[in-house]
């Protein structure tokens, strides 16, 4: 369903999506916003990754290493590369471990704060092993559902965005 949205209802809805999470207390209050590079239809950081920026916030974007995510810090000056799965990932030059506010995409996510991602685990094993970031996901309300399917390993996010605010869990 998500891909169904044209790219004016992704910007309209992104825009609205990312100014809740701009004017919450814990963007306001993080120095290290971890981000993601929009695929497709997902909800755009965009704006998200501007504002850290203007506010002096440092910013780290995820770059697949073998069975999991690293994050590494985000200039204008060392550019994104495309990975294996088509995302625009940062090159290694500075990794960054402790992020205050990460920034989750998903396929769909529950009122508890389950996420249903791509099936590789990224987001949940790195989770698992940081629970001190306050993790939220970016979603259209039309990917938020009462229940979805999880297990153990499945980590659960702190707060999800969507177009009518901050839903905290």
């Amino acid at each position: 369903m998500r891909n169904k949205l044209n790219s004016d209802d992704v910007r309209k809805k992104s825009k609205a999506i990312q100014e809740y999470v701009i004017n919450s207390k814990k963007f306001q209050d993080a120095e290290v916003v971890g981000a993601y590079s929009a695929f497709g239809s997902e909800v755009s950081t965009e704006l998200i990754i501007w504002r850290a920026r203007t506010l002096g916030k440092r910013i780290a974007l995820p770059r697949v290493e073998d069975d999991k995510i690293t994050f590494y810090e985000f200039t204008l000056t060392k550019s994104l590369i495309k990975n294996r799965f088509g995302i625009m990932e940062p090159r290694p030059y500075m990794h960054m471990a402790n992020i205050d506010i990460l920034l989750v995409p998903g396929i769909a996510f529950d009122k508890k704060g389950n996420r249903l991602g791509y099936g590789k685990g990224f987001y949940d094993r790195l989770l698992s092993g940081n629970r001190t970031m306050f993790s939220i996901g970016l979603a259209y309300l039309f990917q938020i559902v009462d229940n979805l399917p999880h297990d153990t390993y499945d980590q659960r996010l702190d707060a999800i965005a969507s177009e009518d605010g901050i839903h905290y869990i």
